[in-house]
C-alpha cells in the first residue's frame, strides 16, 4: 500500500551535570551518575495528500504546556505543519531532570538547582524542535502496520487486583522500498518508577531499557515509547534496577514478537482533532485555607500558605485548567486517543470499549502535550486517596478538579473522535 512518506530521528539529551531529578518529594540530592542514556526522538509521517504529522517522545517526567506550545509554533512556521497535528509524549522517568518550576517549592530543591530548571526547560524546548526538524528532513516512501500484544508487569497500586490495562499497542513503519524498518512506536501503561528514589542516577528506567533492545534487535530502527493511562498503575514488583531491565526486556521481547506476525496495514490517510477542554476545579475558601496552615500533615499547610501568598498579592487564582486533548485516525485502522495530565487506566477501557465500532485498533495514552496533575474518574474522586485528589498537594494548580471531570473528558473525546471520523 503506498502512499506514506515517514522519518525518524534521535537526539541524546543526557546531562552531562548533576541536576535535580524529578517524580519524588523525598529526593534530598541531585542526580549523581549514569544507569541509561536519554533520548529526545520524533516521527514525522506525511499521508497521500501531502497532510503531516509529527510525534515527538522525550525521557522526561513531563512535557509542559509552555513547552508543547513553543514546538507547535515553531514546525508550524519552519515546516507548514498544522499545531494540531504535532504530538508531544513523556515517557514520564522519574529519573530524569526536573523541569517544572513550581516542583522547586512542593519537592524543597535547593535554590542552586532551582536556578537550574528554566535552563533545563530552554535547553529541552531547542532539542525537541530540532529532533523534529531531523525527522521532516528524512522523509521518504513508507508503509505502516498497527499491532497490539501485552506486557503483564504492571498492577494497580491503587488496590491489588483493581482493574488494570495491559495492552501495548505497535505501531510499525518500514522503509517503502527496500522493507527495512525506520521505526517501531509501542505503548503501556505503567509507572516508570521501578528503580529506589534514593539511587539518584540518571535512567529511562524500563521504558528506556525496552527501547533500546528493540533498537539493537533492529539496526537503524528508531524505537519511541509512548505512555498509556497509567496514572495508577506501577510496575509491581519494584524496588531495583534489576526489575527494571527485568520489565524492559520482557516489553522488548513482547513488542518484537508481535513485529513478527502479520500487521493491520493502515490507508495513508491522517486526520487529526485538537481542542483543550475546560475542566473546573473545585472551589477554594479561604478560611478553609486558613485552618490549613496548622495541618500537622506538612504537604497540606504547605499548599495552604502558597494558595493564601497568592491570593495576599492579589493573584487571581484559575477555577478551570484547559486540558489538552488530541486524537488521531491512522487510516482506518487504528485510532489514537492521546489525553493529558495523569488519567487513570479507567479511561482506556472506557474509550476501547467506547469507540471498538470506531477502528479495528483503538490506543488509549496519557502524559501528552501538558502535564498540570492527575485526572481521576468520578470513582476514583470517591474512593479518594493520591489519585483522588491529595496528589494536588505537589501541584501550584490551586485544587483538585471538581466531580464533572469524568463527564468532560468524556464528552470531549466523544466530539474529537466524530471530527476524524
Amino acid at each position: 500500500m503506498s502512499g506514506w512518506k515517514a522519518g525518524a530521528a534521535v537526539i541524546g539529551t543526557t546531562p552531562d551535570e548533576p541536576v535535580w531529578l524529578a517524580g519524588y518529594a523525598a529526593r534530598t540530592t541531585p542526580s549523581r551518575g549514569v544507569i541509561s542514556p536519554l533520548h529526545d526522538k520524533a516521527l514525522a509521517l506525511e499521508d497521500e495528500n501531502g497532510e503531516r504529522f509529527v510525534l515527538i517522545t522525550a525521557d522526561l517526567i513531563a512535557i509542559p504546556g509552555a513547552i508543547a506550545d513553543a514546538v507547535r509554533a515553531y514546525l508550524a512556521g519552519r515546516h507548514a505543519v498544522r499545531p494540531k497535528n504535532v504530538l508531544l509524549c513523556a515517557s514520564h522517568t522519574h529519573y530524569g531532570p526536573e523541569l517544572r518550576p513550581d516542583k522547586a517549592l512542593f519537592f524543597g530543591i535547593p535554590d542552586d538547582y532551582a536556578r537550574m530548571i528554566p535552563l533545563i526547560a530552554d535547553v529541552v524546548t531547542e532539542t525537541l524542535k530540532t529532533v523534529a526538524d531531523y525527522a521532516i528532513q528524512r522523509l521518504r516512501p513508507a508503509r505502516l502496520c498497527a499491532r497490539q500484544t501485552a506486557a503483564t508487569f504492571a498492577d494497580n497500586r491503587r488496590a491489588h487486583g483493581d482493574v488494570v490495562d495491559h495492552d501495548v499497542p505497535v505501531l510499525d513503519i518500514v522503509d517503502g522500498a527496500d522493507g527495512k524498518r525506520i521505526a517501531v512506536l509501542f505503548g503501556y501503561a505503567c509507572h516508570n518508577t521501578t528503580i529506589p528514589p534514593e539511587d539518584c542516577r540518571i535512567c529511562g528506567d524500563w521504558a528506556g531499557f525496552a527501547q533500546a533492545q528493540i533498537e539493537r534487535d533492529h539496526p537503524g530502527c528508531t524505537a519511541l515509547f509512548i505512555t498509556g493511562a497509567a496514572a495508577d498503575q506501577n510496575p509491581h514488583p519494584r524496588g531495583s534496577l534489576e526489575l527494571s531491565q527485568q520489565y524492559g526486556r520482557a516489553l522488548a521481547d513482547a513488542v518484537n514478537a508481535s513485529l513478527a506476525t502479520p500487521g493491520r496495514e493502515i490507508t495513508p490517510r491522517l486526520r487529526v482533532a485538537y481542542e483543550r477542554t475546560p475542566l473546573p476545579l473545585q472551589p477554594i475558601d479561604r478560611g478553609e485555607l486558613e485552618a490549613k496552615l496548622a495541618s500537622p500533615d506538612m504537604p497540606v499547610a504547605r499548599k495552604a500558605k502558597f494558595l493564601l501568598d497568592a491570593i495576599n498579592r492579589g493573584e487571581q487564582l484559575i477555577t478551570e485548567y484547559p486540558a489538552p486533548i488530541q486524537v488521531v485516525r491512522f487510516g482506518d485502522e487504528l485510532l489514537l486517543i492521546a489525553l493529558s495530565g495523569e488519567p487513570v487506566n479507567d479511561y482506556a477501557h472506557r474509550f476501547k470499549s467506547d469507540f471498538a465500532s470506531a477502528a479495528p485498533q483503538v490506543w488509549v495514552a496519557g502524559y501528552c502535550n501538558d502535564m498540570y496533575g492527575y485526572v481521576p474518574t468520578r470513582r476514583i474522586q470517591l474512593e479518594g486517596g493520591y489519585e483522588g485528589g491529595r496528589a494536588n498537594l505537589w501541584s501550584w494548580v490551586p485544587a483538585p478538579f471538581d466531580e464533572t471531570v469524568e463527564t468532560r473528558m468524556i464528552d470531549a473525546v466523544r466530539r474529537l473522535v466524530a471530527k476524524v471520523s
